[in-house]
């Protein structure tokens, strides 16, 4: 291999290859260049890559939020081991190599671009590490120009992967540029660490950390630096826990490297108090992560937190949750011995006795931020409330697509008939009424579709109220409100029924593509008939 490489360095890198996409088409990343000389998060604009507008023309094609598709794939789907899908590359490449034509080149970026290469890349580059018929300089040559070139993110990301087999600093500059838009910051970071010594990769990995904010970020906190400096593990337990996904990632690594223990063994200020609770929370939670079990000083940590909260009296609903939390589990896990269990029991009881959490929830109900009015809705249901009133007043001020769902978390029928009259006011069921088709309902055009459907998704539950509503949602292009709707009609006693039912589900019956729904409209169909 050490000879391998050392033959890149006595040759020069100039090589042709053709272009085999659209002239029009846009390199990645030069539209990731232009940031490049920012530290911090990219805009909003430099998210949406040039790829994803021809991605967007098919409006079923599932949109995935940037690095989601490899990160829910690489946690939960793929082994990465399509030694098929590896062979078939490999012969490409080599054929590149051999001679560039155009058809060579466009059979290579086909494999390319048609998937993720999580599945085959290990593969894939442990045939290249023995190949000995791939010559390196024109294997570089190629890599460059794809990852500096090509227009498609799958093509760009294979590159990004092979950048691993030439240690310069042009390969570390490339991976930053990329990997600070988070659907290339996995392969950015595996890169990197097989170019760089562990001092220099502490370096570039906490750069890049800091650029990015959603799957990149989990992708990054699970590829720490072995030895992480007091610098890196202050800013993981003041900010690098956080991210755009889910804290249950980010948080055991967090609070293992971030040595969280022994940062509340001592004088805390509110954000290091702040992550703490986010941190413990997001273990408490545990899946998609790991359970605050797999943590070594789980009971410590939490008892050194508690400690800090107690005397500082209630100032953030967020400890209200996790004193919560902790109560609740270590009342049924065993994650602390019994002395530890008795002292975190009486701790969470005094604290969570506080009188001046029902002030801060009440507050809290009145509070712009998303956050702390989430939090004051959990609580107060929790406390034996029905926070609906609240809800109800954010919406007329705040008529925020999120709070249908809000809207219909309560058992009370008169309120419901309040949400049914404010969607029947509110949302154009005739424009949502289109007709049946099979679609995703993904994208902003369906913003209303969707209000719909969080409004249908509890109607099961108030028999006989939101006609309108669900007469709509069966005519509903977008396939789960369909589902829905006749989840709500099912609840329905036939007596109640209008009488143009049966009529208007016989025309959705006709009409329906999607199989499971058609056979949910005849069933339906049979039992209505079965209670005239």
């Amino acid at each position: 291999m050490k000879e391998w490489i050392a033959n890149i360095f006595r040759q020069s890198d100039e090589q042709l290859f053709p272009v085999v996409w659209p002239p029009e088409q846009h390199a990645i990343y030069d539209w990731l260049m232009q940031w490049s000389e920012e530290a911090g998060a990219l805009p909003e604009v430099a998210q949406v890559l040039p790829d994803e507008v021809a991605m967007a023309e098919d409006e079923n094609h599932l949109r995935w939020a940037p690095g989601a598709q490899d990160g829910a794939f690489g946690h939960h789907v793929m082994s990465g081991n399509d030694r098929e899908k590896a062979a078939q590359v490999t012969k490409a490449i080599v054929s590149v190599l051999r001679r560039s034509s155009r058809k060579n080149m466009q059979t290579l970026y086909q494999l390319l671009s048609e998937e993720t290469p999580l599945g085959y890349i290990d593969e894939l580059l442990g045939e290249l590490g023995q190949s000995t018929v791939i010559d390196a300089r024109r294997l570089r040559a190629l890599v460059l120009f794809l990852v500096t070139k090509a227009p498609d993110r799958q093509v760009v990301k294979f590159a990004m992967a092979l950048l691993a087999f030439f240690p310069y600093q042009q390969s570390v500059n490339i991976l930053q540029v990329l990997g600070s838009h988070d659907e290339f910051t996995l392969y950015a970071v595996v890169a990197m660490r097989a170019i760089l010594p562990p001092d220099e990769y502490q370096r570039e990995w906490l750069t890049l950390a800091k650029r990015v904010s959603g799957w990149g970020r989990i992708q990054l906190i699970e590829r720490l630096p072995n030895e992480p400096d007091d610098t890196l593990r202050q800013w993981l337990l003041r900010d690098g826990y956080a991210n755009d996904v889910m804290v249950e990632y980010t948080a055991w690594h967090c609070a293992e490297y971030g040595r969280l223990n022994e940062a509340l063994e001592c004088e805390v200020d509110t954000q290091l108090l702040t992550g703490a609770a986010e941190i413990l929370r997001g273990m408490l939670n545990g899946q998609p992560g790991t359970h605050i079990s797999g943590y070594s000083f789980a009971a410590q940590a939490c008892e050194h937190y508690l400690a800090h909260v107690a005397p500082t009296g209630p100032t953030d609903l967020l400890h209200y949750l996790v004193v919560e939390e902790i109560d609740r589990q270590v009342r049924e896990e065993a994650f602390a011995t019994e002395d530890e269990r008795q002292r975190l029991k009486a701790l969470c009881a005094s604290i969570l006795a506080r009188p001046e959490w029902s002030m801060l929830t009440e507050a809290g109900l009145r509070e712009d931020d998303v956050m702390v009015f989430d939090a004051a809705l959990r609580i107060d249901r929790e406390q034996g409330n029905d926070p609906w009133p609240a809800v109800y007043q954010r919406y007329q001020t705040q008529p925020e697509n999120w709070l249908w769902y809000q809207l219909m978390q309560t058992d009370n029928p008169d309120y419901v008939a309040q949400v049914i009259a404010l969607a029947e006011s509110e949302l154009d069921l005739g424009a949502i009424a289109s007709g049946p088709q099979i679609s995703l309902g993904m994208g902003p055009q369906y913003q209303q579709h969707d209000a719909l459907g969080s409004v249908l998704q509890d109607l099961n539950r108030f028999p006989g109220q939101g006609w309108n509503l669900i007469r709509a949602g069966l005519q509903s292009p977008v396939t789960r409100n369909r589902h829905m709707a006749l989840n709500a009609l099912k609840a329905w006693p036939a007596a109640l029924l209008p009488a143009e039912a049966a009529a208007l589900l016989q025309e959705a019956n006709n009409k329906e593509p999607e199989k499971e729904v058609k056979e949910r409209l005849a069933q339906l169909l049979v039992q209505l008939a079965g209670n005239p």
